[in-house]
């Protein structure tokens, strides 16, 4: 059996580790499972707590489904709690990659801030590090964590803690007479009793997962800080994800989740709503946002479900710079600053677009399609186009 070695070095990581002989397997070195979209409740896509408690099965408090590992040399915690957070939400990377990834020596994984980056290298923009120089920490920074704490679990993201715990202050088996510089990852909170539930990888005398006071956690980050989400409430999958993330996830111009991943009220598709927009996507059409004056136009024909059907494109400049439109399964609608959105559809638009779309003769349109006594109209900025229903033709007035 190969012994491993561990040191308590400032930089930071168990003074003891478990006896192991070979790295736990890891399903995946990459961080998602691939189309999730038809996924709509709290389903972290990890193998499960070994505790067997669950969110499922919870009161008061929350727990979300990820995939513990114990560390396999005593300078992984890091790379190991990183591990246990990215699999709240898939298949997360082995030890050894996340230990290469995160630069991680014999002597530890110097800062937070190398967590953080990681994790938002594998999941976008969505973590922060939080620093708590002080010791005690200050009543503000003891209530942000509570705060992180349940913004990350209620969006089904654990967050990583990097802690110095001292001998007068250790968590369940930590050796006795030694300050240990850590890290571990959060993974589940109790609003009755303010406890956080831990992730450990130090697996200190067995004590792989277990229930802190916030009091005590608290006291334990100092001075060092710790990794959280900050990016909405919601939670987003497979293609949906996708989509966000090319649009530049939480710092894109979509802003925080607002709802999970939801089902559409046909059943078949599903959408997430963002800060400033939404991302629709159904098995036909894939994933695409739709959002401002375009999306509220599309809100008043009924979503979906309306006579635009859904988005197959994300919302582009025209041609000539002066105007937005996104496309629909039957229809389009375009928007000027000038003009406010408008939607054209059927047999008027396939008119408009011989004719040139907005660049034509008719430019833009100001109106949407309409009743008169012919069939159907639709108006625009330099005439109109009629539908008519006996004959089944369009004509163009100018």
């Amino acid at each position: 059996m190969k012994t491993i070695y561990a040191f308590a070095f400032l930089a930071g990581c168990t003074a003891t580790a478990p006896i192991l002989t070979e790295e736990p397997p890891s399903t995946d070195d990459g961080a998602g499972s691939g189309d999730r979209a038809t996924s709509t409740g709290d389903d972290g896509a990890g193998s499960g707590s070994s505790t067997g408690v669950t969110a499922d099965n919870a009161t008061t408090w929350k727990i979300i489904d990820h995939d513990y590992q114990a560390q396999v040399t005593g300078y992984w915690c890091a790379p190991t709690a990183t591990h246990i957070a990215l699999s709240t939400r898939g298949p997360a990377p082995s030890q050894s990659a996340l230990a290469s990834e995160l630069g991680t020596t014999t002597n530890g994984t110097d800062a937070i801030t190398q967590v953080t980056g990681v994790l938002n290298n594998h999941l976008g923009a969505r973590y922060v590090s939080v620093e708590m120089p002080n010791d005690p920490p200050t009543r503000a920074q003891h209530d942000q964590l509570w705060r992180d704490i349940v913004l990350s679990i209620d969006a089904g993201h654990g967050m990583v803690a990097n802690i110095v715990a001292p001998p007068s202050n250790h968590p369940p088996g930590y050796p006795d007479n030694e300050t240990i510089y850590h890290y571990f990852s959060v993974v589940g909170y109790n609003p009755t009793t303010m406890q956080a539930f831990i992730s450990d990888p130090a697996d200190f005398s067995g004590n792989k997962e277990y229930w802190l006071s916030l009091d005590q956690l608290a006291t334990l980050i100092p001075p060092k800080g710790y990794s959280t989400y900050r990016c909405g409430v919601g939670r987003s999958h497979g293609d949906i994800e996708g989509r966000y993330q090319m649009l530049g996830g939480c710092t894109g111009f979509l802003g925080p989740a607002l709802t999970d991943d939801t089902t559409a009220p046909d059943g078949v598709g599903h959408y997430n709503v963002f800060e400033n927009g939404s991302i629709y996507w159904s098995p036909s059409t894939g994933a695409y946002e739709v959002h401002g004056a375009i999306r509220d136009k599309w809100r008043d024909f009924g979503w979906e479900a309306g006579a635009l059907g859904y988005p197959v494109s994300n919302e582009t400049a025209t041609p000539d710079g002066a105007g937005r439109f996104s496309v629909f399964e039957h229809g389009s609608i375009y928007w000027t600053a000038q003009l406010g959105a408008h939607e054209v559809h059927g047999m008027i638009r396939d008119k408009w677009k011989e004719l040139g779309w907005e660049s034509g003769s008719l430019g833009y349109p100001t109106s949407d399609e309409y009743a008169v006594t012919e069939g159907r109209r639709s108006d625009f900025q330099h005439g109109s186009l009629t539908w008519n229903g006996a004959t089944n033709t369009v004509t163009v007035s100018q």
